[in-house]
């Protein structure tokens, strides 16, 4: 099953797969604390198999791009772990969230920056289902300030990271080295698309990068941010299980079988990365999955019960209202409402 919708903001047009996971509906809303330039977008967030996000920027030739995220109950409360080879930069503008950077768990708070390297599993949650969130969002390929090359750019600023097994790091919005962070990359954001654009894009990022590789190179990195690479392995080899087979019976035998992990194991990989129950993660993303197909499709509430492989439409309804204060109809009809009014 594969399912396609469209958005188009700015004038840029994306197709956006939900066959694997939508999570939510990631809409602007800009902030008083800087002038966003014209290419931040509504985000759209969606994933192969492997739970590698498939990116799409305004230009592909030129891998950059600027989102605001938005999180609440009405919109959505969960950013599903994934990840991507690109790298991403973010500042809670409002909230609070329970941020995940591979089996890491921190509170980002207003005006606390995140780094993350690529190839990192992430992820975030509202810490409270009734409190509100906004992250800006900044993505890029490495190859914007090395020329897509191994060249001495790459191997000095980029490859060692690597090499070293970094993820990522938080920046604390009451530390020297937070706010500036957080002002560099407002700054990054509030470039206006003109002539030149592009160029002052690089030569922001090539300060922050800097600035972040300065800061690192004073601190022990391979202690604090080794990557655990049989647990990464693990833990995309169980998610990418669920993702294949949501709209199926699965129980924990089903799921330690295929992936050829044990119990226990099983357990554990899921407390370290999701801090949920394997079942309350499957669940938890069946629901995310239907909230796709119920913004994205007619489908009727009972086809998208069953097609995402809840037991029946009331258990979805009570489960549903559970955790959005209200009726799948009433939420359908709500969101296409906003929709509505921000088009």
């Amino acid at each position: 099953m594969v399912c396609y919708s469209t958005c188009e903001t700015n004038g840029y047009k994306k197709i956006v797969s939900i066959s694997f996971v939508l999570v939510y509906n990631l809409n602007i809303k800009y902030k008083n604390s800087f002038e966003c330039g014209e290419r931040v977008l509504a985000k759209k967030l969606y994933l192969d198999s492997n739970l590698k996000e498939l990116m799409e920027f305004p230009d592909n030739a030129f891998p950059f791009g600027i989102w605001q995220d938005e999180f609440n109950e009405t919109v959505g409360q969960i950013l599903n772990y994934h990840w991507h080879e690109t790298i991403e930069m973010n500042v809670l503008l409002k909230g609070e969230l329970d941020y995940r950077l591979n089996d890491q768990r921190f509170v980002l708070t207003e005006g606390d920056s995140m780094v993350v390297y690529s190839n990192s599993l992430h992820g975030a949650a509202l810490r409270k289902k009734e409190d509100s969130a906004e992250m800006l969002t900044i993505v890029f390929s490495a190859d914007i300030l090395t020329g897509g090359g191994a060249g001495t750019i790459y191997q000095k600023y980029f490859q060692t990271l690597r090499d070293e097994g970094f993820l990522g790091k938080r920046f604390e919005s009451g530390s020297d080295m937070g706010q500036e962070m957080s002002g560099l990359l407002l700054k990054l954001a509030s470039i206006e698309e003109s002539v030149g654009y592009e160029l002052r894009v690089l030569s922001q990022l090539s300060l922050i990068w800097e600035k972040l590789f300065s800061h690192l190179s004073g601190q022990q990195k391979t202690q604090a941010t080794k990557r655990p690479e049989k647990y990464e392995r693990e833990i995309k080899a169980v998610m990418n299980y669920v993702q294949k087979n949501y709209m199926e019976r699965i129980t924990i035998q089903m799921l330690c079988e295929q992936t050829g992990i044990s119990r226990s194991e099983c357990f554990r990989i899921f407390a370290r990365f999701t801090q949920k129950k394997p079942m309350e993660y499957i669940n938890d993303y069946r629901m995310s999955m239907a909230v796709g197909l119920m913004l994205n499709t007619k489908w009727t509430v009972d086809r998208i019960a069953q097609e995402c492989g809840f037991q029946n439409a009331s258990y979805f309804g009570k489960m549903f209202k559970e955790r959005f204060n209200q009726t799948p109809k009433n939420y359908r009809i709500n969101q296409r409402k906003e929709e509505q009014s921000i088009g």
